[in-house]
């Protein structure tokens, strides 16, 4: 990260609060009511590469699927194709072979290729959570920061981003004179 003139209390306090990946895709899920909506599967429990299932979520004919961490990282490496592919693979693991023909992709979005994100929540190093204050602090009432990982109580999350979005702004419009 680089501001010209520099910012050093902000590029330090960005480093502190890296981000992490959480990645989610979606698959269609044909004749699904044979399965108890907002159900849950898990890949395997031995091992860290593996994914989470979310069946039927609220209801809908669909699979929510979760992957963390390094594992997340190493997937998105290999696009939508690589997430589908270890999601069949396990989920036929566990639903048999003829499983892979009731689901069909229906959306990823990479966010640790997404060159605005580069990620999909922050994280604290350990001793360094005040970082999401100083992340968050206007500097001379010009430049002013928001997301998640401003987010003192709400951070990894959408509304903690949205939330330090309207704090911006506020400082933005109390910066000019004006209320908001």
């Amino acid at each position: 990260m680089k501001f010209t003139p520099a910012l050093p209390a902000k590029t330090e306090a960005a480093s502190d609060l890296p981000l992490g990946l959480a990645a989610k895709l979606f698959l269609a899920l044909d004749r699904a009511d044979e399965f108890p909506k907002d159900s849950r599967l898990f890949g395997h429990h031995d091992r860290s590469e593996t994914g989470a299932y979310h069946l039927r979520p609220f209801g809908r004919p669909m699979i929510e699927a979760y992957f963390g961490g390094s594992h997340a990282w190493h997937l998105e490496a290999g696009g939508e194709k690589a997430f589908f592919d270890f999601a069949v693979g396990e989920l036929t693991g566990i639903l048999g072979q003829d499983f892979a023909k009731r689901v069909q992709p229906l959306g990823i979005h990479l966010w640790g290729h997404d060159p605005f994100a580069r990620g999909s929540y922050s994280f604290a190093r350990p001793g360094k959570a005040d970082c999401r204050a100083k992340l968050a602090a206007p500097v001379d009432g010009r430049l002013f920061f928001a997301g998640e990982a401003c987010s003192i109580h709400d951070y990894s999350t959408a509304h903690g981003a949205y939330l330090t979005g309207i704090t911006a702004a506020d400082q933005v419009l109390a910066a000019r004179g004006r209320r908001g």
